[in-house]
């Protein structure tokens, strides 16, 4: 491991631990068991549905038959399609263990949040737990729960809130003041702008790590000779978003350079023709190569590259 990603993960192993520190003052705030579905008629924009005994329990009769967790995670994101997140992934914020149904209030559900979302709620970043809900066709009985998400507009219609944004938090002095001098906040930063900058942090830390992980497992691809130069942006695209992926492919490809080598010597008077050739020429005589990357991709990398 790098100094360079020590250091990250360092940083943001401390930050964690502060932030941790202050919402385990707020954890009477933060509720584990939580409301999914209410009892009743239930009016939600993406259509209404029932919940009664029946159906409650048909929720909780499907959710043992599975045996797993149901997963939560943020503004729907584990769907996809529309609801995907820019960058494609779909972290937990939490997850059900099991299911109650209570009458007369609804279908409960028991959570393990992740240490990100319970900073996230504490903060207030977050309100409300929005189901996605598998609802029987002939009568619209609730039947199932495929996930639910954390968001601040819920389909269903007076959904109670989680958190309270009137709560005032209460958190140890000193880890507040330990979290605004890493942070570099002003003294008056309250509690809840401090939490949300430690989320934020915690976001960009996360992706600096995952972006210098993946350079340097693609960097010691190169030196093995399992990569050249024209492979280098799919490499650590594959090694930044599908790590496992990456380790699968590197685990069976052959070597095709010499060891040592990241990229074909260049010489910086040879004309784009002769580059060109010398490119195709390496391609050929490397069919793997045709696994990761097509003849006119790999000639126009290495015409970049020689600029």
């Amino acid at each position: 491991m790098s100094a360079q990603v020590s250091k990250v993960k360092a940083e943001g192993e401390e930050l964690r631990r502060l932030a941790s520190r202050m919402v385990q003052g707020q954890q009477g705030e933060i509720p584990t068991r939580v409301l999914v579905a209410p009892w009743g008629e239930v009016e939600s924009s993406s259509g209404n549905f029932l919940v009664d005994e029946q159906s409650g329990a048909l929720v909780v009769e499907t959710f043992e038959q599975h045996n797993t967790d149901i997963p939560i995670d943020y503004e729907h994101q584990t769907l996809g399609g529309s609801y995907a997140s820019p960058s494609g992934r779909a972290p937990a914020a939490g997850w059900i263990k099991s299911l109650e149904v209570v009458p007369n209030e609804g279908i409960i559900a028991m959570v393990e949040w992740t240490d990100s979302a319970r900073v996230q709620l504490a903060s207030k970043e977050y309100r409300y737990l929005s189901p996605v809900a598998m609802v029987r066709k002939r009568d619209r009985r609730l039947v199932a729960l495929h996930s639910a998400a954390l968001t601040n507009k819920p389909a269903i219609t007076g959904m109670s809130p989680l958190v309270n944004r009137a709560d005032a938090g209460h958190a140890p002095d000193e880890a507040v003041e330990a979290l605004r001098c890493r942070l570099e906040l002003d003294a008056d930063t309250d509690l809840g702008a401090l939490l949300a900058s430690a989320c934020r942090r915690l976001d960009q830390l996360s992706e600096q790590l995952k972006t210098k992980a993946a350079e340097e497992r693609v960097m010691l691809a190169m030196r093995a000779g399992k990569l050249t130069e024209a492979q280098k942006n799919w490499a650590l695209n594959l090694a930044r978003e599908a790590p496992e992926m990456f380790d699968e492919w590197e685990g069976s490809a052959p070597v095709i350079l010499p060891l040592g080598a990241t990229r074909p010597p260049v010489n910086g008077e040879r004309s784009g023709e002769r580059i060109t050739r010398a490119a195709r020429q390496e391609f050929r005589r490397n069919p793997e190569l045709a696994l990761l990357t097509d003849e006119d991709a790999y000639v126009a990398e290495a015409l970049r590259s020689a600029r």
